[in-house]
């Protein structure tokens, strides 16, 4: 570029600053200057995120366990004893006895009636015999005579030995042999006559 096509833009450069200056000097001038300034912008953003995660998770846990039993067995044993027991008791008993003695010596009972009786009780201490004697007198024609004797035992209440007669009076005698120790009496059943008895003791 030449010299003198730059002159006239020297000199209105420099026209206007002498101007400016100037001008400045002899009334204030409000001079507003922008100026732009081109900055790199650096935007930062702050973001909140929310995230719910679900997690299955299976855990498989291997384990070692010592286990420990004990066993409780339950035995039953019988066992069979034998005992012998011997006991010795004594026993006093006492006994009330009646005793009915006899009428003198070997009489053990004598008796009178008519009709049905039953002699008084007599004791035998050992088994014995006895001699049974019977007088009867007939108080109506013999065919209606008759008599019956029973010898009962006091305790038991029934009786072991009998004897019977029909149509006859007169002295009759009957043997019972072996009686067992006891108490007896002699029940007699009668008809049509009077009677007399007599029990002995045989020695």
């Amino acid at each position: 570029m030449q010299l003198k096509n730059l002159l006239p833009a020297i000199l209105l450069v420099v026209g206007l600053v002498a101007g400016f200056g100037g001008g400045s000097v002899l009334r204030p001038v409000t001079v507003t200057e922008t100026s732009t300034t081109t900055q790199p912008v650096t935007t930062t953003q702050t973001q909140t995120i929310r995230e719910t995660l679900t997690q299955t998770s299976t855990t498989t846990s291997i384990s070692t366990q010592t286990i420990r039993e004990t066993l409780l067995t339950t035995s039953t044993t019988t066992y069979r004893t034998t005992q012998t027991l011997t006991q010795t008791a004594t026993i006093t008993t006492t006994m009330l006895t009646t005793v009915y003695p006899a009428q003198s010596g070997t009489v053990l009972v004598t008796d009178r009636g008519s009709g049905n009786k039953e002699t008084r009780p007599f004791t035998l201490e050992t088994a014995s015999d006895l001699k049974i004697t019977i007088r009867i007198m007939a108080r109506a024609d013999l065919r209606y005579v008759s008599l019956s004797w029973y010898l009962y035992n006091v305790d038991l209440g029934r009786w072991i030995k009998n004897g019977e007669v029909n149509e006859e009076q007169g002295v009759l005698e009957f043997y019972a042999a072996r009686i067992p120790a006891g108490n007896w009496y002699i029940k007699i059943l009668s008809a049509n006559c009077n009677w007399e008895i007599t029990v002995e003791k045989v020695t």
